[in-house]
């Protein structure tokens, strides 16, 4: 089969980080290893940094081809017509999450003629901000602007459940991989340590777990609980305040937009990785964690009982009630881990990229040739 020129476009990519970034990155850098021409297409500018620079508007990252445009107006609808401009000569455009970019590309279809897909990334469902407003949107405006994609990819269950309410035909469940080696093995099982990394986000749940934590140092003194991410509407300085209201400030390390490098140190300190979301699309890090060997503490959400029961191992807590806090410190001396060698392979056999990149590809010839026969 002949090589594809593959366009994505996603609002935030490298240098940015986050598991809708680390998703395209990894499927683009699968599919230009894979011999196709791959182009990402994405803003010119990193939401919620501190210092906001403009990025290159030309660059090559992994053998992929960066494109950025400028944008206005808000985060959540970032408006950058420009993208336009720079989609290239691609036989089909992968459109990532809802938002200005997918309404935009769906209403100019006539115009760029390109086949689109969409992977569904949580939609924008991640907060509960404007909540009525959204639904009336999404069942009247993304369910008519959805029809000008041939195809779309659900990036989990709930998102196949929610997305089925307004698309039924060329609709499938392709989840998002996992880089399963990036972290292999470097948890420290008999540590009293929990860490959470990923966005410091409000869908996130940091301070209820932060309040679980204080009810689990009550009952057992010995763990510690790192939490480490980029700010992305909750601040360092907010977490720290209510540590410190609940007197485990001594007991609490908060790490501002860290490294991979750094991440992986601090998963070298930890046994359990926890996360009290309220609202996920896949659950990347979770999985992440796991391929770590740190063992899964996830709040009670449908994402995570999957991940739960695809990995075979791990917690689903609810955040909001302490007594599970005193259950977990009392059941932890009697709770094992599957050996390493059963996680590796279960995580790469369940979650892996390499699965995720062939239905990808497959999806993406169906369009191409429901194309040429119509």
């Amino acid at each position: 089969m002949r090589p594809l020129s593959i366009t994505h476009v996603v609002r935030q990519f490298y240098p940015g980080v986050g598991g809708m970034e680390e998703c395209v990155l990894q499927l683009a850098r699968h599919q230009t290893g894979d011999g196709h021409q791959v182009r990402v297409v994405t803003v010119d500018t990193i939401f919620d940094q501190p210092q906001t620079r403009t990025l290159p508007h030309q660059e090559t990252h992994h053998g992929i081809e960066i494109r950025r445009v400028p944008w206005r107006g808000s985060k959540r609808y970032p408006v950058a017509p420009g993208v336009l401009g720079v989609l290239g000569k691609a036989d089909l455009v992968h459109v990532h999450g809802v938002d200005f970019l997918s309404d935009y590309l769906a209403l100019t279809q006539p115009i760029h003629r390109r086949p689109l897909v969409l992977s569904t990334h949580g939609g924008f469902f991640h907060t509960q901000f404007a909540g009525r407003m959204k639904l009336v949107y999404f069942q009247c405006i993304t369910r008519t602007l959805l029809t000008r994609y041939a195809a779309l990819a659900a990036s989990s269950q709930s998102d196949l459940e929610r997305f089925s309410q307004i698309r039924k035909c060329n609709l499938e469940l392709i989840e998002n991989g996992v880089t399963v080696d990036k972290f292999r093995g470097l948890a420290k099982r008999d540590a009293r340590t929990i860490l959470y990394f990923g966005r410091l986000a409000p869908n996130k749940g940091l301070e209820a777990l932060i309040s679980w934590f204080a009810a689990l140092v009550a009952a057992d003194p010995e763990w510690r609980l790192i939490l480490a991410g980029r700010p992305m509407g909750v601040t360092t300085a907010r977490l720290r305040a209510q540590a410190e209201a609940l007197a485990v400030t001594d007991r609490v390390e908060l790490i501002d937009t860290p490294s991979d490098a750094q991440i992986a140190e601090l998963i070298g300190r930890a046994s359990v990785y926890a996360s009290a979301s309220t609202y996920e699309g896949f659950g990347l890090a979770a999985i992440e964690g796991a391929s770590a060997h740190l063992y899964p503490l996830l709040n009670d959400i449908p994402p995570f009982r999957r991940t739960v029961e695809g990995l075979g191992f791990g917690r689903i807590v609810e955040f909001s009630d302490p007594s599970t806090a005193r259950q977990f410190a009392q059941d932890w001396p009697s709770i094992t881990l599957p050996d390493g060698a059963m996680i590796d392979a279960t995580v790469t056999n369940r979650f892996g990229w390499r699965g995720h990149v062939d239905a990808f590809e497959a999806l993406y010839r169906r369009v191409l040739d429901r194309r040429r026969a119509g």
